[in-house]
């Protein structure tokens, strides 16, 4: 790209609902518009996809697996010889999700990345398209340096991307509760391993998303606009939004400021994932050094409900809240105060009074009005925590009550021993989890049977 020239961002909008060939005409009119695939794929290369695939449910919380198809199709008509399709579903998919019927054994938690293409259908689309998927649990990895990394320094990544000859990152386009927006740069997150994707999330979230990408950039980016996601997301508590759009873009920066923009944020660098690889040269944020190709912006922008905490202050959430929870909480970092707001979710089922003890420094009285069992430690600072506090501590640990939910961050293993010791001391029970998840799959499910009637989940 000359001096001159500036990066392009495609948008194409389609007829909605979409059916096959209109996705597949949109997908080929995207990466036309920025100059189609000649140059990036050659004959006979190795294509890697990397597509969303948060977990194991269909759009708006998964990539189209039409999307990942028509994608499969452009790259073997463009030469390649071999496209392989690589994901790896989140850690809360593989560790923490609660299936949503009962074995024999009683209830059963998660979900690989590869059952999970299979039961969304992508597996059989991709190999009706001629490529092959790979989860990343189960591919070779090799230790890399991130020359230039901030907040991550060296990972275990996945070997197929480094040696592949072209490497085409496919988005959803959906809001996230601890990122803002869930976009190019944020769905590089899932070649990580297990242990690059539980601690990344900690405050210092945004530049560690970023750093993924100082790895390997890739070459082609084509979101998936189809089935956005606004509010509470990128899971289930997230509601779809009809867009109806197919973008792509060359520039992984460029695209996420536009997107951001489509879904109603006016100034792309509140972004932090946006604005902080722009300022580390991985792209161009600025709108105004940007070319739009295709359906101009204000015939597709819509105004997206953003996650709660990027709307209000996030003590709104945790302290005052519920009537028979006393939060203790004092220098403790943003990541532990949106983590405590969700364990105050499940305390909340709690009939007695409750105390949650957050932070580094939290102050306690001499006295709190709560006994052992119902008394819990949230993160690896309160439970570092010397003075009264190490007092409690040792008490509860000598009636042999354990209520600490420990982690940096205190996270998905923090949330499922949460649910445990409340499972032991009933006030929940498996058979309400369950119905939960059940209750979560069916209105998924059936949400995008509407959209997609070709649809069947092998289940």
């Amino acid at each position: 790209m000359s001096m001159n020239e500036k990066t392009k961002v495609a948008i194409v909008k389609g007829a909605f609902p979409p059916d096959r060939a209109e996705i597949e005409r949109m997908v080929r009119e995207a990466v036309d518009l920025i100059g189609g695939l000649s140059g990036r794929i050659r004959p006979g290369d190795h294509v890697v996809l990397k597509p969303n695939l948060f977990a194991p449910y269909p759009p708006p919380i998964s990539v189209d697996r039409r999307v990942i198809a028509s994608v499969v199709k452009l790259a073997r008509e463009a030469g390649a010889k071999r496209v392989t399709v690589l994901e790896g579903v989140s850690v809360g998919t593989l560790m923490k999700r609660v299936r949503p019927v009962m074995t024999p054994c009683g209830m059963a938690r998660g979900f690989k990345t590869v059952e999970v293409m299979q039961m969304l259908g992508v597996k059989q689309a991709v190999e009706e398209a001629g490529g092959e998927v790979l989860g990343v649990e189960d591919a070779e990895k090799v230790e890399v340096n991130i020359e230039g990394g901030m907040a991550l320094h060296q990972v275990n990544y996945p070997k197929v991307i480094l040696e592949a000859d072209c490497f085409i990152n496919l988005p959803a386009m959906k809001t996230h509760t601890m990122t803002m927006v869930t976009l190019s740069l944020k769905n590089l997150q899932g070649i990580l391993d297990e242990k690059g994707r539980y601690f990344s999330h900690r405050d210092d979230i945004d530049q560690h998303m970023v750093d993924i990408s100082k790895i390997r950039k890739p070459d082609l980016i084509i979101l998936d606009g189809l089935l956005a996601m606004e509010g509470m997301g990128a899971g289930e508590a997230g509601s779809p939004v009809e867009m109806g759009i197919i973008m792509a873009s060359a520039d992984p920066v460029a695209l996420d400021a536009i997107a951001s923009m489509c879904m109603g944020i006016d100034n792309p660098l509140v972004v932090g994932t946006t604005r902080i690889a722009a300022h580390d040269g991985l792209g161009v944020a600025n709108p105004f050094l940007i070319e739009l190709v295709g359906a101009p912006m204000h015939e597709v922008r819509k105004k997206f409900q953003l996650p709660i905490n990027f709307t209000q202050p996030i003590e709104s959430l945790v302290t005052g809240v519920y009537p028979n929870i006393d939060v203790y909480i004092g220098g403790a970092c943003p990541a532990c105060w949106l983590l405590a707001a969700l364990v105050e979710s499940l305390l909340s089922r709690i009939p007695q009074h409750v105390s949650l003890i957050v932070g580094i420094d939290p102050k306690i009285p001499p006295r709190i009005r709560t006994d052992h069992a119902h008394t819990f430690f949230l993160g690896e600072c309160a439970l570092a925590a010397g003075g009264e506090l190490r007092e409690l501590r040792n008490a509860m640990q000598l009636s042999g009550i354990d209520r600490f939910l420990g982690g940096c961050p205190p996270y998905e293993q923090a949330l499922v021993k949460l649910e445990d010791i409340l499972i032991g001391m009933g006030y929940i029970s498996a058979e309400d989890l369950v119905n939960k998840a059940r209750k979560h799959r069916d209105t998924f499910f059936d949400y995008y049977r509407t959209y997609d009637p070709t649809w069947e989940p092998e289940t």
